[in-house]
């Protein structure tokens, strides 16, 4: 009963709170979402695609000079490393109720409430440097 209570009361915050609409996105991260973790992962993935794919244009190539499997797994690296990169760079960061951004502390209409295990996790304050 208490849950059908909260929803109907945020359900009618949401409602209430006429503000301009601003296209947000909040993303919380955790342990292994870190940016140096995902560039690791994008590179290591792109090397052992680069490794299958000259692979195989090895087992297809009438010489035995490994030169496709090496290629391969070099073009595939720094593919796998660019992508990491503009994945980290280009991700949302998320937002709070107040906002410190240039010097100026902006409120935002409604903060995002996240779920966690036991309760809720609501974003008070958020800065961009």
């Amino acid at each position: 009963m208490r849950r059908w209570v909260f929803a109907a009361l945020a359900a009618a915050l949401i409602a209430g709170s006429g503000s301009i609409a601003r296209a947000e996105v909040n993303v919380e991260r955790h342990g292994s979402e870190n940016g140096m973790v995902e560039i690791a992962k994008s590179t290591i993935y792109g090397a052992l695609a680069g490794f299958v794919v000259g692979g195989a244009i090895e087992l297809a190539a009438k010489d035995d000079s490994g030169e496709p499997l090496r290629w391969g797994i070099v073009i595939g690296t720094f593919a796998g490393l660019a992508y990491g990169v503009y994945d980290v760079a280009t991700r949302p960061s998320p937002t709070g109720i107040l906002e410190l951004k240039d010097g100026e502390l902006r409120a935002h209409a409604f903060p995002t409430v996240g779920a966690v295990p036991g309760g809720a996790r609501v974003y008070l304050l958020s800065t961009k440097f």
